[in-house]
């Protein structure tokens, strides 16, 4: 059985903002099928402004719109139809098989009091393959590493076929290999991508766009090989970048070049 993909949908933020300053006025447009990557030390926004895009919080201000439409205005039926969000924290208490939590994915998309059809058995199968889960199936979700887990949670979203995916700190737990496949999984999937991560390293090859936020503001938002530059790495985090390639940097603090330079 073969379904067509879901389009992906198109993000605009226009002047959100949430809290007493954590995340000040951003706004940006991100078209069908662009990933971003949202980066920023700990505390510059990235989880509130992640959480305000998937509709966990609502904007104090300014609006998010997906596919043109205020995602305040829609059922919310109808956002996890077309949102799905990967986050940090893990649940380790479910009682359920890795299998049973990959099949929460398709709840958006029944009608009520309706089981599983043909189609969502198909759709889960896919979504574990795709993550190499199929050995793990039958497997209590508590019993798995974090690494482990974290990629049934992207399984999960994958099920849910989004054209919106949302992910917080997605390589969390997880060793280079996955991180680099689940980085290149997500890039493939032909959904629109937001994702915030914390190594800089990570976001050539993966993201076309990128967001840096600094203590809840946006400090430039633009193609990647234009927005990640040494001097907006240094202002962001503090530290010296030095290139070693097109957006791929070794870093070092600014005290440790001083230190040098006296010596």
């Amino acid at each position: 059985m073969s379904c067509p993909p879901p389009p992906p949908a198109s993000l605009t933020l226009e002047q959100i903002s949430w809290g007493d300053g954590i995340l000040k006025p951003v706004s940006l447009s991100l078209g069908p099928g662009r990933v971003l990557a949202v980066l920023g030390a700990n505390g510059a926004g990235k989880s509130t402004l992640l959480r305000l895009i998937y509709r966990y919080y609502k904007p104090q201000a300014g609006r998010v719109l997906l596919d043109g439409q205020d995602i305040h205005a829609l059922p919310a039926r109808a956002v996890a139809q077309r949102v799905a969000a990967v986050l940090q924290e893990q649940p380790t208490d479910f009682a359920l098989t890795v299998a049973e939590i990959v099949a929460l994915g398709r709840a958006p998309h029944r009608r009520a009091l309706s089981g599983p059809s043909e189609r969502d058995a198909h759709i889960v199968g896919h979504a574990l393959q795709r993550l190499s889960l199929m050995e793990f199936a039958q497997r209590p979700f508590g019993t798995l590493s974090g690494g482990e887990r974290q990629r049934v949670m992207v399984a999960r979203a994958l099920a849910q076929e989004p054209g919106l995916i949302v992910l917080d700190e997605p390589t969390n737990h997880l060793d280079i290999r996955h991180q680099l496949e689940v980085l290149r999984l997500v890039r493939g999937l032909g959904a629109t991508v937001v994702a915030s991560l914390h190594d800089l390293n990570l976001v050539q090859g993966f993201a076309d766009d990128l967001l840096v936020l600094q203590d809840g503001c946006a400090l430039a938002f633009g193609p990647v090989a234009e927005v990640l530059t040494p001097d907006l790495v240094a202002r962001a985090f503090g530290v010296r970048a030095h290139p070693r390639g097109p957006a791929q940097f070794d870093f070092s603090l600014f005290d440790d070049m001083q230190q040098e330079t006296s010596a």
